[in-house]
């Protein structure tokens, strides 16, 4: 009886942790860690690096190029003109804070430019960027 209500409690966390990631990821563009590479020295490329707390802290390097916006990311890529491609990338193995920042920028600015051809996703993130050895700097 245990085993069976722990298993009930299990699935509906995970529907409750894993759906809304689904949800949010559906309509967002995603760019590949192959893409990004050979978009890396287009200067018409932003690449955002908004990994949180400690993802960020705990290491001293990036993805070649990244810039650490300041404050909510809809501020900073207002600064480049248009026609740029922004592509964003956190350490969430499902995109989850960058897919966020990608969906606000879409939804609330697109008067600013900022559409579904021009602002990406990084699919898998941070750890599949640095998994593939793709190249890295210090932050």
């Amino acid at each position: 009886m245990k085993k069976k209500l722990l298993t009930v409690f299990g699935l509906i966390f995970l529907t409750m942790v894993l759906l809304p990631v689904f949800v949010l990821s559906a309509d967002v563009p995603m760019m590949t860690k192959e893409q990004l590479k050979a978009m890396l020295e287009n200067p018409d490329l932003v690449l955002f690096d908004v990994r949180m707390g400690s993802d960020y802290f705990s290491s001293d390097l990036k993805i070649k190029g990244a810039v650490r916006p300041d404050d909510f990311i809809c501020i900073p890529a207002r600064r480049y003109p248009k026609g740029k491609t922004f592509v964003i990338y956190c350490a969430s193995p499902n995109e989850a804070k960058s897919t966020a920042d990608v969906k606000h920028l879409i939804e609330e600015h697109g008067k600013d430019g900022f559409n579904n051809t021009n602002v990406f996703v990084l699919k898998g993130g941070w750890e599949e960027w640095l998994k593939a050895g793709y190249p890295t700097e210090k932050k």
